[in-house]
């Protein structure tokens, strides 16, 4: 990935490349003469204008979260790139052909061209109001003509026809852009709002304007959050909550911040992890995290209980299945694994419950979401074999004695990894329970899935240390989609990171988790009216998103360089 240069380099590149190509140009147009006047037109009548009027700009626009000072010298730059080429083109054919007069329409194209690039962007990406949007993209051109006016004003001494012919020639490639984009529509949304939201959502994760658009496409569903807290002598040790709800879409747009939200809005330490759920319950808003979170710091937890079974396992045509009784909450893992798979569609969950209330036991369903390659369907089968484990855990757990226990929490936050290497604010937690039948664990990382292999890797370590049980878990965190170069968008956990360097971390996390004598509540959250991308609105936001970046591509790719011909051709015979 290519990035660009700092403002000053930018400015700087600026005012030697226009210069240059002026010079360069009016030396080859009329000889050794012509570079001091090519130097002072590239100078004083393009670079200062165009800083100038970045500069104006940036009043206009100070604060915008997308067109910031930096990104309005971007646009000067890709430009003058193109302008000082273009520049030079002329120079050739006018000192070539012997027509001095051929790059004064050069010059004339080129200031034009200013135009056709600033309103493909400023049209697009501006939220300022139509003068302020207008006067972004005539100001520079405007100062332009100005400049080469004052210091060759016998480029604009042409037929006024001419200069309008030039005009619509450059501007009909963009008009023809943004009319198509502007006049396209896919139920409530109109595809230039939604564009520009899903662009400042993943460049400068500002996220108000593309969930502004969600909410006009959501739907309202009331969510549930499970949560299993830990205490001692009245203090909080620690809380497990297991969100039906998924984070998503991407970065920090909708409830992709779930995992955050709930750990640092819980003052007890939380570890969050993956609850059965898929895209269609993605929130359409973040603020509406707020909700969980309060009803969260709310709740009231049933009877508290001082007794859980060992972690048991089952496995059905290799769908795994682990469960742990707290009192009469049923803490059950689901996985596939060392088959890829991603989420568990809530189905499975309602068919689990279903058997659990049967038992008399209310289920707490963790997705562990702890294996991803590139195949990630399920089948039906799958989907029966994981209900069926589920179940046979369930009564395996059952049918063995609840004893007292002692509980231990701990996370670590690995400095080196970030967003983009896949790892989530939170880190690495773990959960530690120890009953008579020795110690189990429940490692959360704060990541998007977990790389083929790597839950194995894991518990084999954690068989090592000497725990009876353990799992691997993700909190499905999308803080760190749309981030990377890859084909996924993201790196699930362990892609990025070193391997031995993980199991150094995960031993440092079970380390600070001292199991402490613990008494257990659960409590079932249930928040309404929660808006929610739905189903049909996933659909609708994939299509949009792929559709408009499509037409952008497609029609600038077509309708710009048949426009730079016609206005080529315009300036050298009209």
């Amino acid at each position: 990935m290519f990035t660009f240069p700092s403002r000053l380099k930018m400015v700087s590149f600026i005012l030697v490349t226009t210069g240059v190509a002026g010079a360069l140009s009016f030396g080859l147009a009329f000889g050794p003469a012509g570079l001091l006047q090519g130097l002072m037109i590239g100078v004083l009548a393009i670079a200062v204008p165009v800083t100038a009027s970045d500069l104006l700009t940036d009043t206009l626009y100070r604060g915008d979260p997308l067109l910031n000072s930096r990104r309005v010298s971007i646009v000067s730059f890709v430009w003058c790139l193109a302008g000082g080429m273009l520049l030079t083109v002329f120079g050739i054919g006018s000192g070539f052909m012997g027509r001095p007069d051929i790059l004064l329409r050069g010059i004339l194209l080129t200031v034009y061209s200013s135009i056709s690039i600033r309103m493909l962007i400023f049209s697009i990406f501006s939220t300022r109001g139509v003068a302020k949007t207008a006067i972004a993209i005539g100001l520079q051109p405007i100062l332009m003509m100005a400049g080469t006016y004052l210091l060759l004003p016998q480029v604009w001494q042409v037929a006024p026809t001419t200069l309008l012919i030039v005009l619509a020639m450059i501007l009909i490639g963009p008009a023809i852009l943004l009319i198509r984009l502007s006049t396209w529509s896919l139920g409530q949304i109109r595809i230039i709002p939604m564009f520009r939201g899903f662009v400042y959502a993943w460049a400068e994760q500002h996220n108000e304007p593309l969930e502004d658009q969600l909410a006009t496409i959501s739907e309202s569903m009331t969510l549930e959050v499970d949560e299993l807290s830990f205490s001692s002598e009245g203090r909080c040790i620690g809380n497990l909550v297991v969100p039906y709800i998924h984070p998503g879409p991407f970065r920090n747009v909708g409830s992709s911040c779930l995992s955050t939200a709930i750990t640092e809005g819980i003052s007890c330490e939380t570890l969050v992890v993956h609850g059965i759920s898929s895209h269609e319950r993605d929130m359409a808003r973040s603020r509406d995290m707020k909700k969980i979170v309060s009803a969260l710091n709310g709740s009231v937890g049933s009877v508290k209980s001082g007794v859980c079974t060992s972690m048991v396992r089952a496995e059905v045509s290799g769908a795994k299945a682990s469960c742990q009784i707290f009192g009469s909450a049923a803490l059950i893992t689901l996985t596939l694994a060392p088959k890829s798979h991603d989420d568990i569609p809530d189905t499975v969950k309602e068919r689990i419950r279903y058997t659990a209330q049967k038992l008399g036991l209310m289920a707490i369903i963790a997705d562990a979401h702890n294996c991803l390659d590139k195949e990630d369907f399920l089948s039906e089968e799958d989907e029966k074999n994981l209900v069926a484990s589920a179940e046979e855990a369930m009564i395996r757990a059952q049918g063995s004695s609840a004893k007292p226990f002692k509980i231990g929490f701990s996370r670590v936050k690995p400095s080196e990894w970030g967003p983009n290497e896949g790892m989530g604010p939170c880190g690495i937690g773990a959960l530690i329970v120890e009953t008579p039948a020795g110690r189990n664990a429940y490692l959360v990382f704060d990541s998007n899935n977990v790389i083929q292999g790597f839950r194995e890797e894991v518990l084999d370590h954690m068989a090592s240390l000497g725990y009876v049980e353990a799992e691997v878990m993700s909190s499905d965190t999308h803080i760190v989609n749309a981030i990377g170069a890859t084909d996924r968008g993201y790196h699930p956990a362990g892609e990025a990171m070193e391997h031995e360097k993980v199991l150094q971390y995960i031993e440092e996390t079970l380390k600070g988790a001292a199991p402490t004598s613990a008494r257990v509540s659960h409590a079932r959250i249930v928040v309404d009216d929660v808006p929610i991308i739905g189903l049909k609105g996933i659909g609708v936001l994939r299509d949009l998103v792929k559709s408009s970046f499509r037409v952008f591509i497609r029609t600038a790719a077509t309708v710009l360089p048949l426009s730079f011909v016609a206005a080529v051709a315009a300036a050298l015979f009209l």
